[in-house]
């Protein structure tokens, strides 16, 4: 499947679709089977990274996403096992960090003894820093979207390789890209309103938004990377100028029935690109 925006915004990096079902994708890379804790430094975002930039199809499942907010960002159902600490260990690790209470420093012991890392104890001691505290954490992802918990794979492929639509489709895009993206999103739509960009994890913003989004009356598309942590993980793969572009199907078919007629014919976008 060939994609005029694409082709008209001058990607670099070939554009992915996103879609779940009852098993992988053909081919698609996936990390090792996960049924308990076990400290993992394997972030989501690097397969989906090779996606990109080699177009490997990747899958992930309950059982093979190996970060707690994994599951959530990409509408999994949770997993057996959980960070030490439980949830308030989770968001202290975000926020505020585990080494102010004593139960948070229990949780760093507990940590420690299944072997994880200097680095991943320290950083789950001193915390990332995203939110001022676990309070104020917790009422975020109570605001978060909701879509049904799915025990099947969320697949990552190619754009190119499918014949059928996909659920979502996700761009990687530059920052004049970017603003191509917004402004073709709300060509025939009244309103400016034709993307947002949430503070999430980068696995959310490229499927938990997104799918949400399609119960819309007019979804929007989703700015995402915004997550300095997957930045972290995605700058030596890809480059560190890129943001994603994610859109429900419904507004990626809008939008490609959009680019003939449309500014990105005209002087302006022609010089840019």
């Amino acid at each position: 499947m060939l994609s005029r925006t694409a082709e008209a915004v001058k990607l670099r990096h070939r554009p992915l679709a996103l879609y779940r079902s009852d098993g992988p994708a053909p081919g698609a890379r996936r990390f090792s089977r996960r049924t308990e804790f076990r400290p993992s430094n394997a972030c989501s975002l690097a397969l989906v990274a090779a996606a990109f930039r080699e177009g490997t199809p990747c899958a992930f499942s309950t059982e093979t996403v190996h970060c707690p907010g994994g599951h959530r960002g990409f509408g999994l159902r949770p997993p057996s096992w959980t960070y030490p600490g439980g949830i308030m260990g989770t968001l202290r690790l975000v926020s505020c960090g585990n080494r102010h209470t004593e139960e948070g420093r229990a949780a760093v012991e507990e940590l420690r003894a299944a072997g994880a890392s200097e680095a991943r104890i320290e950083q789950f001691a001193e915390g990332e820093g995203f939110k001022r505290s676990p309070e104020l954490l917790r009422e975020a992802f109570g605001a978060m979207p909701s879509i049904p918990p799915s025990d099947g794979h969320v697949n990552v492929v190619p754009l190119a390789d499918l014949d059928d639509p996909p659920e979502v489709v996700i761009f990687l895009a530059d920052p004049q890209q970017i603003s191509a993206l917004v402004t073709l999103a709300g060509y025939s739509r009244p309103g400016f309103e034709s993307a947002r960009v949430p503070f999430c994890a980068g696995c959310t913003s490229i499927a938990l938004f997104p799918l949400a989004e399609r119960s819309e009356p007019q979804p929007r598309a989703i700015i995402g990377l915004i997550d300095v942590y997957a930045r972290m993980t995605l700058r030596s793969l890809v480059g560190r100028e890129y943001l994603t572009f994610s859109m429900p199907w419904e507004l990626y078919a809008e939008m490609e029935g959009n680019v003939a007629g449309s500014f990105l014919e005209r002087r302006v976008w022609r010089g840019i690109a």
